[in-house]
C-alpha cells in the first residue's frame, strides 16, 4: 500500500504542474526591402499574443520557415526566438517571447529567352538548317510586384509560330489574404502541332505558309486558402482554336469535332492539402488533391467529364535516406473520342519512369511513382564576395541526392483507338537510378538513367527553373 500511495503522490504532483507555456509578446521582421511584413505575417502558424505549448511551439518556428521558404520570395530565412534573461530554465508557467524573423529577398525580375527549333528532332533540323524553323520565346517574369506577392508573366512567339501570352496572378482580395485572384489572356499562332500518336509517338504536321492552329483565349480563377495548408481554387476559362483542313484530313478524331473551329468553355474545381516540406524538392510530408474538370465545345457537341486525384508520401528514415511514394488517378467520360482530350502519361501530368521517350494515350490512367533518395551532398552555401549590388546572387546554394527509382502504370483506352500504339492497355513498369542538384532560386538538375519492361533503356535529363 505504501508503494501505491508514493505512485499516486508522484502522479499528483506531474498532473497540477503546470506546463510550459509560451506567450509570443512581439514579433519583428527584418530584410524584407520590398516585400510587405503582412505577406509574410500570413504564413505564420501563430500570432502575437498567441499563447502556446513550449514543445509545440519549436514545431511552429520550423514550419514557419518552411512556409516562407515555400512563397518562392526568398533565398533565406532565419527565425530566432528570443527569451528573457531570467527564464530560460524555468519549469513551468508562462514564459514571454519576441520573435525575430530575417529574410533574404531574391531577385523579383527575370527575362524569359529561348529559342526551339520546330522540327522532330535535332538531327532532322541539321539537315535542312533553316532559320526560318525557328521560334523565339521572349518576354519577362515579375514576381512580388509592389512586395504584395503578385505576379506578372508577359511571353511573346516570333519566327516560326507567333503569339501572345499575359498572365497577372497572386492578388490578395481581402486584408487577411485568403482569397485571390488571378487572370490570363493569349493569342496564339502556329505552324507546328501534333495531331496523333503512332508507334507511341507523337505525329508533327508543319506548314511553311499559313498556321495549322490558331488559338485565342483567357482564363479567370479564384483561390481560397483558409488556412497555410489548404486550398482550393475554381477556374473558368474560354478558348476559341481553328486548325487548317491538313489537321482533321490527317486525324477526324483530333478533337471529337467535324468541324475546322473549336469554341470551348471549361470549369475547374480543385482542392489540396499541402503538408510537405518544401513544395518544390520534399523530404518528408504528405500531400493530397481532388480536381474535377467539365468542358463543352461547340454548344455542347462535344462534353467532357475529369476527375484527378493525386497523393504524396515523403518520409525521412535517417538523416541521409528518405523515400517518397505517389500515386495519381484519373478517369475522364466524354460523349466522343478525341486525340487532344485523352492524352495520358508522359506529358506533364503524368509520368513513368524508363518511358520518357513515348507518350500513351487513354481516357483513363493510375501511375505509382516511388524513389529511394541518399543525400550525397547536404546544402553548401558558396559565398562569392559581398558587393552590395549583387547580394542576391553572391551566396548561391548547392544539395545533391543519389536516388533509385520504380514506377508503375497502366493506362486505359477505348477499344479500336489504340490503332498501332501498343503501350495502351498493357502494363506498364520502369526502374532507373541518378543524380538530382537542388540550387538556387528552386532550380533542379537531373541526370540519370532508366529503363522499361520490355528491356529499352533512355538516358534521363531534366532542367527545372521556375525563374524563367
Amino acid at each position: 500500500m505504501k508503494r501505491v500511495g508514493i505512485f499516486f503522490f508522484f502522479l499528483l504532483a506531474w498532473i497540477s504542474s503546470p506546463a510550459q507555456i509560451v506567450y509570443i509578446s512581439d514579433i519583428s521582421i527584418s530584410g524584407n526591402n520590398l516585400t510587405k511584413s503582412s505577406v509574410i505575417l500570413r504564413e505564420l502558424p501563430f500570432r502575437v499574443a498567441d499563447t502556446i505549448n513550449a514543445g509545440k511551439f519549436e514545431e511552429m518556428l520550423t514550419e514557419s520557415r518552411q512556409n516562407l521558404l515555400n512563397t518562392a520570395l526568398f533565398n533565406y530565412v532565419t527565425i530566432t526566438p528570443q527569451y528573457p534573461e531570467d527564464t530560460p530554465g524555468q519549469e513551468g508557467g508562462i514564459i514571454p517571447v519576441r520573435v525575430s524573423i530575417e529574410v533574404e529577398e531574391r531577385w523579383y525580375i527575370w527575362p524569359i529567352l529561348e529559342m526551339r527549333l520546330n522540327d522532330r528532332n535535332m538531327s532532322s533540323w541539321i539537315k535542312k538548317m533553316d532559320w526560318k524553323r525557328v521560334t523565339l520565346y521572349s518576354g519577362v517574369k515579375i514576381s512580388n510586384m509592389f512586395g504584395l506577392g503578385h505576379r506578372l508573366e508577359a511571353r511573346g512567339m516570333s519566327g516560326w509560330d507567333k503569339g501572345l501570352d499575359l498572365s497577372y496572378s497572386r492578388v490578395s482580395l481581402d486584408k487577411k489574404k485568403k482569397t485571390y485572384l488571378s487572370a490570363e489572356a493569349y493569342a496564339m499562332f502556329y505552324k507546328h502541332i501534333d495531331y496523333m500518336t503512332l508507334n507511341d509517338k507523337p505525329q508533327h504536321l508543319s506548314s511553311d505558309n499559313g498556321f495549322m492552329m490558331r488559338s485565342y483565349g483567357g482564363s479567370v480563377s479564384l483561390t481560397y486558402r483558409p488556412h497555410i495548408r489548404w486550398k482550393a481554387t475554381a477556374d473558368i476559362s474560354f478558348d476559341y482554336s481553328k486548325v487548317s483542313e491538313e489537321v482533321l484530313s490527317g486525324n477526324p478524331d483530333y478533337w471529337g469535332l467535324d468541324s475546322r473551329f473549336s469554341r470551348t468553355f471549361s470549369l475547374a474545381l480543385s482542392a489540396c492539402r499541402d503538408d510537405r516540406d518544401y513544395s518544390l524538392y520534399p523530404t518528408k510530408g504528405r500531400y493530397a488533391s481532388l480536381s474535377l474538370k467539365l468542358e463543352e465545345s461547340n454548344n455542347f457537341s462535344f462534353i467532357k467529364g475529369q476527375i484527378f486525384l493525386d497523393f504524396q508520401y515523403y518520409t525521412k528514415i535517417s538523416e541521409r535516406w528518405m523515400t517518397s511514394s505517389s500515386v495519381k488517378i484519373c478517369s475522364s467520360l466524354s460523349n466522343k473520342y478525341s486525340y487532344i482530350h485523352s492524352k495520358a502519361v508522359g506529358y506533364q501530368t503524368a509520368n513513368v519512369t524508363g518511358y520518357e521517350l513515348y507518350v500513351i494515350d487513354g481516357q483513363h490512367y493510375i501511375t505509382q511513382n516511388n524513389s529511394l533518395r541518399y543525400l550525397i551532398l547536404p546544402q553548401r552555401i558558396v559565398h562569392l564576395g559581398h558587393n552590395p549590388k549583387w547580394r542576391k546572387f553572391n551566396k548561391p546554394h548547392f544539395t545533391v541526392y543519389g536516388k533509385l527509382l520504380c514506377d508503375f502504370g497502366y493506362v486505359f483506352q477505348k477499344k479500336g483507338k489504340a490503332g498501332d500504339n501498343s503501350l495502351p492497355n498493357t502494363f506498364l513498369a520502369g526502374a532507373g537510378a541518378g543524380v538530382d542538384l537542388v540550387t538556387y532560386y528552386d532550380i533542379v538538375i537531373n541526370l540519370g538513367y532508366a529503363v522499361n519492361i520490355k528491356g529499352k533503356g533512355s538516358f534521363l535529363f531534366g532542367f527545372r527553373a521556375p525563374i524563367f
